[in-house]
């Protein structure tokens, strides 16, 4: 099923818009499977980079699970982006054959 558009600015524009939302879907999906943090991530770990953030004197629980969010964020934006450039790569190999 093929979308048709007549207007040659509007083409562009959906196939941006379409590669946004397939890395977004890729991304909910790799957030998902990666699971809780608190369960992957080492305590001190976490307390050493909350210490870079935050500062020595100022970690406190908040500050901790905005931590492990961060982290959390970051290495699941980084797989993600690893995938879709994955994919990305064999659907050109693929249409050039």
């Amino acid at each position: 099923m093929a979308i048709h558009v007549r207007n040659r600015y509007l083409k562009p524009l959906i196939r941006r818009a379409s590669k946004v939302v397939f890395f977004i879907l890729l991304l909910i999906v790799v957030g998902r499977c990666m699971g809780d943090p608190f369960y992957w991530l080492n305590y001190d770990f976490v307390l050493k980079v909350g210490h870079l953030i935050y500062g020595a004197g100022e970690i406190g629980a908040e500050n901790i699970d905005d931590t492990y969010f961060y982290i959390d964020l970051i290495t699941a934006v980084a797989i993600t982006t690893a995938i879709y450039l994955l994919i990305v790569k064999l659907i050109k190999k693929i249409r050039s054959k």
